[in-house]
């Protein structure tokens, strides 16, 4: 059996003992041959007996739960999400929460997806109660940038199914905590195209949609992923979803996880990046600042001291990092120029916009950092709680920058005529940025 389908039938197993899930047909491998006829229930037995098969079509369109969610269980859900992420107020002051319970309705449409995110829910439900919630902000940006109802719609499907992929991935890998190593990574990243795979499978499911789950991690600088492409290439459904899930991700970071405010999730959304096209972004910004927001000290006095310090150390040694960077490309232009599969430029180029364009590394930082009086005001502990944020999440795509070199360590190889070189050029910048993250790369 597919390994993306042993763990979705182990999913179905623990979720068949307290809502029965009962094959609604026969299944058979890829050659044909019966395995289990229907009316099975999908148990351990059933999962030892189709564990050495391949089958003819995904189980998904073979099964039938007792119970499914609803529009009404659907949102209820959600609902109950929302105050586990203390979102409520917000989103219902922001009036997305009518258009909420609207848009759960186009759900009914599709009893294959509804049985997915039943499932869903069972096995995972921090990862729906996020997908709904990234969903739901997306008709607050689609409303922004005035999409249509049509595409509003499919912006709101593509973003409730976008993470069901991710009940095909090993779950100790999908709880994990941390950063993955490289090959962990890449399984994680398969989630999309899982997802795309069971959205082709949707009976009268809009193709857009369906394009729309392949495209939600992509970036209109071409660095995203799975296949690289540029904002040209892309749909703005698939784009509304990129810029959304990063809110959601930062959020779900520094607010539900961290001890900030979601005025900290303004601050990095408004640090400046090619990651997504500058009208959404701007668009972005207009409907998080329609929220009520008010902030909150996250730390102490003793702490605000302890981060000023950290925040003039970090900032001395970003501004290291990126001259020795810098200097690698001016003392090797020849070898690093761009190609269809390795683009050093672009990558030097994205880092530039954001580097530059943040401000952090501007001299006038460091003066107001070591001028700062010793009784922080309120406004003081807010400023430098937001550069330190900023800069968090400059040193953030600068690692980012780092991993693609890396994962092109080969090419990079070809281009110096072996490995030493550029080796010695991505450890000794990562010892300079992070030598905790350097270890991952030896």
């Amino acid at each position: 059996m597919e390994l993306s389908q042993q763990h979705y039938v182990n999913h179905l197993t623990e979720v068949s003992k307290s809502n029965k899930v009962i094959l609604s047909e026969d299944v058979f491998n890829h050659r044909g041959m019966l395995v289990v006829r229907k009316g099975i229930e999908v148990d351990k037995i059933f999962a030892q007996k189709i564990a050495k098969h391949k089958l003819f079509k995904p189980l998904d369109t073979s099964i039938s739960l007792t119970s499914t969610l609803n529009q009404r269980t659907s949102f209820e859900f959600f609902t109950r999400s929302l105050d586990d992420m203390q979102l409520s107020d917000i989103v219902r002051h922001n009036g997305m929460y009518n258009s909420a319970l609207e848009a759960f309705h186009l759900l009914t449409r599709y009893p294959l997806i509804i049985q997915k995110l039943t499932v869903l829910a069972d096995r995972i439900p921090s990862v729906l109660g996020r997908s709904m919630l990234t969903s739901v902000i997306a008709l607050g940006l689609c409303r922004e940038l005035k999409l249509s109802k049509k595409t509003t719609e499919d912006v709101f499907l593509a973003g409730v199914i976008s993470n069901v992929g991710l009940l095909h991935i090993d779950p100790l890998l999908v709880s994990k905590k941390g950063n993955y190593s490289q090959d962990e990574w890449k399984m994680m990243k398969g989630h999309v195209v899982i997802a795309k795979h069971f959205a082709d499978m949707v009976p009268s499911l809009p193709k857009v949609v369906v394009k729309a789950v392949l495209e939600h991690h992509e970036r209109a600088d071409g660095f995203g992923y799975p296949f690289g492409k540029h904002a040209s290439q892309l749909g703005i459904e698939g784009q509304v979803l990129a810029m959304v899930d990063k809110v959601s991700a930062i959020y779900q970071k520094l607010v539900t996880s961290g001890t900030h405010s979601w005025t900290s999730v303004i601050a990095v959304i408004q640090v400046p990046s090619t990651a997504h096209a500058v009208p959404l972004q701007k668009a972005m910004m207009r409907v998080l600042k329609g929220f009520p927001l008010q902030y909150e000290v996250a730390f102490s006095a003793l702490q605000f001291k302890e981060l000023v310090k950290t925040c003039i150390e970090k900032r001395k040694r970003l501004s290291l990092w990126f001259d020795e960077f810098a200097r690698i490309y001016v003392d090797h232009k020849s070898l690093m120029l761009d190609s269809d599969s390795f683009k050093p430029l672009a990558l030097l180029h994205q880092l530039e916009h954001t580097v530059i364009n943040s401000g952090v590394l501007n001299n006038a930082q460091h003066t107001w950092l070591i001028r700062l009086p010793e009784k922080l005001l309120k406004v003081d502990c807010l400023d430098i709680e937001e550069f330190a944020l900023v800069l968090d999440e400059v040193e953030y795509q600068c690692l980012f920058v780092m991993r693609k070199m890396v994962f092109d360590k080969d090419e990079l190889a070809k281009r110096f005529d072996g490995p030493e070189l550029p080796s010695l050029y991505y450890l000794g910048l990562m010892n300079i940025l992070d030598p905790d993250e350097k270890k991952r790369f030896k």
